[in-house]
């Protein structure tokens, strides 16, 4: 028996047939790993298309939430940059020993908390997801990292500033009447004519507040804001047009 196989195998050998299976069946093998090869990268395709595509949704979300808060933050500054020179004036009464009432008057807005709030929402969900790390290191990354930053520069800025105005403001609350100061602020010239208030009433009540140390505090506080809070937004608004800028490099492609 042992010597019937073994002709078997010297025939099989001399027919070359053990080879030919032998090469069929690599090239067999092959075929099928360089099939697995092609439909992995196809699916890898996809998913960089996918991850891509959802990537590109979110950025245009946070371009979406910058563009309104761009228009916020010029409004707010624009706003600022016309109140401060009312606040410089008033302070100058205050050196110079003199009273004028339309100055205090147009002054008031002093007691006004303004605040910026940035829309972080595109942006807070681009870093709880898987997507932050197809751009992880780029410019636009670092230029998010430094609006983020410039973000919560101007937060705290602000609300330091506001707290001590609102600060000042409720101690005066205590010493002083302010509802005529604040009749005066939010009434159009017929609802104070119905409540009886007249205008020197009003004159009366601001050279009060113009001589409270209080008041005066406010708007030593309320005249800093050109060199505090104007240069925060001036530094925010440019890092927000560059990362604009950046996302129509990356969404254009």
């Amino acid at each position: 028996m042992i010597k019937f196989f073994k002709k078997i195998r010297q025939k099989t050998l001399a027919e070359n047939k053990f080879s030919k299976y032998l090469l069929y069946a690599i090239g067999e093998i092959i075929l099928v790993v360089i099939g697995i090869l092609i439909a992995l990268q196809i699916n890898n395709l996809n998913e960089e298309k996918k991850e891509n595509k959802a990537l590109q949704q979110n950025l245009l979300i946070i371009k979406g939430n910058i563009e309104g808060d761009l228009v916020l933050l010029d409004s707010l500054r624009m706003l600022r940059e016309k109140l401060i020179p009312n606040y410089k004036k008033e302070q100058l009464t205050f050196f110079n020993n003199n009273f004028n009432p339309q100055t205090t008057m147009e002054a008031a807005r002093c007691f006004d908390a303004i605040s910026f709030r940035a829309n972080t929402s595109g942006f807070d969900a681009l870093e709880k997801s898987p997507y932050l790390s197809l751009i992880n290191g780029s410019t636009l990354h670092k230029l998010l990292l430094e609006q983020k930053t410039a973000i919560e520069t101007v937060s705290i800025t602000e609300n330091e500033t506001n707290k001590t105005i609102d600060d000042l403001e409720a101690r005066m609350s205590y010493i002083t009447d302010l509802n005529t100061g604040y009749a005066f602020l939010s009434m159009d010239e017929d609802a104070m004519k119905k409540a009886n208030i007249t205008m020197v009433e009003i004159a009366k009540f601001f050279n009060e507040i113009h001589s409270s140390i209080l008041y005066r505090n406010i708007i030593a506080k309320a005249s800093l804001r050109d060199i505090t809070i104007i240069p925060q937004y001036n530094a925010l608004i440019q890092i927000n047009n560059e990362v604009i800028a950046e996302i129509d490099k990356i969404t254009k492609d």
